[in-house]
């Protein structure tokens, strides 16, 4: 069984995430965020996005973090599985 440890990290401004061989990867939108889109893919308030690699395969990734302007600030939280 493969050791793992679990990364979380919060984006508050527009960037490029790097995967890093992860196992698992899930952006989270609170339903307070200004509208976000993650690699051309547009993450509803409230929701997030999840992305799991078949057994073996590791995710690398380059994951762009875009924000629109709205009334609210900028939030995502990201959280990763990393083998150790």
């Amino acid at each position: 069984m493969a050791r793992t440890r679990t990364e979380m990290q919060f984006f508050a401004k527009p960037q490029t995430l790097e995967a890093e061989g992860c196992y698992a990867i899930t952006f989270f939108r609170p339903t307070t965020s200004n509208p976000v889109n993650v690699s051309g893919f547009n993450i509803e308030a409230g929701q997030s996005l999840s992305i799991q690699q078949n057994v073996g395969d590791e995710d690398h990734t380059m994951y762009d973090i875009v924000f629109y302007s709205g009334a609210a600030t900028n939030e995502l939280f990201v959280t990763r599985i990393l083998p150790e």
